[in-house]
């Protein structure tokens, strides 16, 4: 294939090229009105040198339109991620506890609170803020029935997300950036009151309350529980009603795809519409309504379902279809993605950031350049072999260019991914056509309850498979860490082999090979580093302690009883840590009063480790004065010790005083004022994040 012949990779490249440097290397907020100005005056420059000069302007031609949408991105960008208006907003918002608010998306419930994603109006002073936030309030009957539109008076302080406490922590600052919200709050009851209604986003408000209808009109016709929660994350795009447990089974079993909106969706959407719009084919004046109806629906569709990055993909490409039919012109699957690509950019250049969107044109393209060169591979003579054949490979397509990115950011790879999708995708065609019949028939109470029974047992069947897979032997690899540099390695290798069996020429072997080398060297160093690192790290979370201690890829890790009993804390706090550093853990109690391993000594409060020791205070203890005081590096305050400084300084002498999430917050500033005091220096776990030596 000759990329070159996609006139509008000559533009989406530049444009990517912007982004990316926007992202990584300019921090600061740059002046738009200079920026697209320039963009503006490049691009007229390039259209009067293609017009005026066809042959001699046409390379300056492309020059100037590459610079201008290389310029263009770096703008929008910036601007995204670094509003110009942002340090000005968020000066007046730190100092106000009092706010006009309205939401702009359906609310969702939480185990103790209520979840809102909520526009900013303006301060206690009316200045106009108009940026968005994140509003936990205290669940109740008041806060569960609030929708999109509702004002609320809002009587409670507004915070920046906090960045990650713990080391490979999620970003979760990060990510909320990217959705374009910059601050989040907690509000009682009490904190809170009900102003007014006025609609926003009028078609966002109708995808709302579809998505809540038709919601309510599955649970109306007898599903619930995981059957619902299933239905609704493949249909609608909702996986808030999901646990984590479920999610884990699909993800085990390398179909977790299936549990989000994607393509395929899209794909059955369109089929549907087409083939009941297919008269229309024969009357010219009417080709044009059917398309305009395809594509509303299809976007509709796309809103109800919230938008995901492989629905706003598909909803595209569609539309690229749907257009070249009706101008009777072929449309090509590359220009129709790097089209797709280009567009959802133009419109937010911060997408190509999402997992979902890069998983998805990764997957398509997979599919598209590398399938149809496994399918020559062998040619069955039966239609129900060929259909099993083209499913395996378009499953074998897709997974070998998205694992590399799936191995960077999940860690895991599922061994049966092929079993998989063999045995579920094809049902979960029909989980989807069985859940469109039931909204179709929903106003036929006998009938919909009778499909809804159907729907119920597909569901079950899905789950069971699904489950039954990940509970086989060896199901998923997992604890795998790789960097971005092992990331594009593989991803070179991958490409190289693909065309190398295909022209077969030495220079791409020896790439292969060549990059084949690199990735080993890499997995070398990164083994050699990891074995020479010796690491003792106190982590933050909150209420809770928990303290590692690696030497190379051996660590023992001190968990009190409330970490131990708490698998969420751990998978999102350590586990991610663990898996960077290649630890292979022991997990210890941190009230073992005697023990030992070749990394480290624990004997009753004191731990040594290394060329370190560390005394933990606990608040379930007593101290009493030593004639000559223990000399130690580190003292740990946990669970609120009620014991003066003066006190604990006759028992231990220590270089820095470490205060970690496991205490109030008023015990926390008690023995901070006592530091200060005393001027030793100190550190917060959960004011300063995670402490290491």
């Amino acid at each position: 294939m000759k990329w070159l012949k996609y006139p509008v990779l000559k533009m989406l490249l530049p444009y990517l090229a912007g982004i990316f440097i926007s992202y990584f290397f300019i921090t600061i907020g740059l002046n738009p009105l200079i920026f697209f100005s320039f963009c503006f005056l490049l691009l007229i420059l390039a259209i009067v040198l293609r017009f005026l000069f066809p042959l001699r302007g046409q390379q300056f031609a492309l020059l100037f339109l590459c610079l201008a949408f290389f310029l263009f991105a770096v703008i929008q960008t910036n601007v995204r991620y670094y509003p110009p208006h942002y340090a000005k907003v968020k000066n007046m918002v730190q100092n106000s506890d009092f706010f006009t608010v309205q939401i702009s998306e359906n609310i969702v419930e939480k185990e103790k609170s209520v979840k809102a994603i909520v526009n900013l109006l303006s301060d206690k002073d009316g200045n106009p803020l108009r940026t968005n936030a994140v509003l936990y309030l205290q669940k109740c009957s008041k806060a569960s029935s609030l929708r999109p539109g509702d004002k609320l008076i809002v009587h409670t302080k507004f915070n920046d997300f906090s960045p990650p406490q713990n080391p490979h922590a999620f970003d979760n600052q990060k990510y909320m950036r990217l959705k374009g919200i910059f601050f989040t709050a907690y509000a009682s009851s009490q904190q809170w009151e009900y102003l007014s209604h006025s609609p926003i986003h009028p078609l966002r408000t109708c995808a709302s309350y579809a998505q809540h209808h038709f919601s309510a009109l599955f649970a109306r016709n007898g599903l619930q529980g995981e059957e619902y929660a299933v239905i609704t994350a493949v249909l609608l795009g909702n996986d808030e009603t999901m646990d984590a447990d479920l999610k884990a089974h699909f993800a085990a079993a390398g179909v977790s795809h299936i549990l989000c909106v994607s393509g395929m969706h899209v794909g059955i959407i369109f089929m549907i519409i087409n083939f009941i719009l297919k008269p229309f084919d024969n009357f010219p004046r009417l080709r044009i309504l059917k398309a305009i109806i395809l594509l509303l629906l299809i976007w509709t569709y796309a809103h109800i379902t919230g938008l995901a990055p492989s629905v706003k993909r598909a909803a595209t490409m569609f539309t690229f279809v749907s257009l070249g039919s009706l101008l009777h012109r072929p449309t090509s699957i590359y220009h129709s993605l790097f089209a797709s690509i280009f567009i959802l950019l133009l419109i937010n250049p911060l997408l190509i950031f999402e997992v979902g969107f890069q998983m998805s044109y990764l997957a398509v393209f997979g599919i598209v350049i590398i399938q149809p060169q496994l399918t020559r591979l062998w040619t069955p003579k039966y239609k129900i072999v060929n259909y099993f054949w083209e499913l395996a490979t378009v499953s074998v397509a897709a997974q070998l260019t998205t694992f590399p990115l799936s191995l960077f950011y999940f860690g895991q790879f599922p061994n049966y991914f092929l079993l998989s999708n063999l045995s579920v995708i094809s049902l979960s065609f029909l989980i989807v056509m069985t859940g469109i019949v039931l909204l179709v028939f929903s106003w036929v109470p006998p009938l919909s309850r009778l499909i809804g029974v159907l729907l119920t047992y597909e569901i079950r069947l899905l789950n069971t498979i699904v489950k039954g897979i990940e509970s086989l032997p060896g199901s998923v690899t997992d604890n795998i860490s790789i960097t971005v540099l092992q990331m594009m390695l593989i991803y070179g290798i991958i490409i190289a082999i693909f065309l190398y069996l295909n022209k077969k020429s030495f220079l791409l072997k020896t790439l292969a090979l060549s990059t084949f080398l690199a990735l080993g060297i890499t997995f070398f160093f990164d083994k050699f580093f990891s074995k020479n690192t010796n690491q003792l790290t106190f982590y933050s979370i909150d209420k809770m302690s928990a303290v590692e201690c690696n030497a190379g890829t051996c660590g023992v890790l001190l968990l009190d009883s409330t970490a131990q009993n708490n698998l969420n804390a751990y998978e999102f706090n350590i586990h991610n840590h663990v898996r960077k550093q290649h630890i292979e853990n022991m997990i210890v109690p941190l009230d073992t009063i005697a023990y030992s391993c070749p990394t480290l000594a624990k004997k009753g409060n004191f731990l040594r480790f290394d060329k370190h020791t560390v005394f933990f205070l606990s608040g379930r203890e007593w101290l009493y004065p030593m004639p000559q005081p223990i000399q130690v590096d580190v003292v740990c305050i946990q669970h609120n010790p009620r014991i003066p400084m003066g006190k604990l300084l006759q028992t231990v002498q220590f270089r820095e005083m470490l205060i970690d999430g496991s205490n109030s917050r008023y015990w926390e500033q008690r023995w901070i004022d006592s530091c200060q005091a005393y001027r030793i220096p100190y550190h917060s776990t959960r004011r300063n994040g995670y402490f290491s030596l």
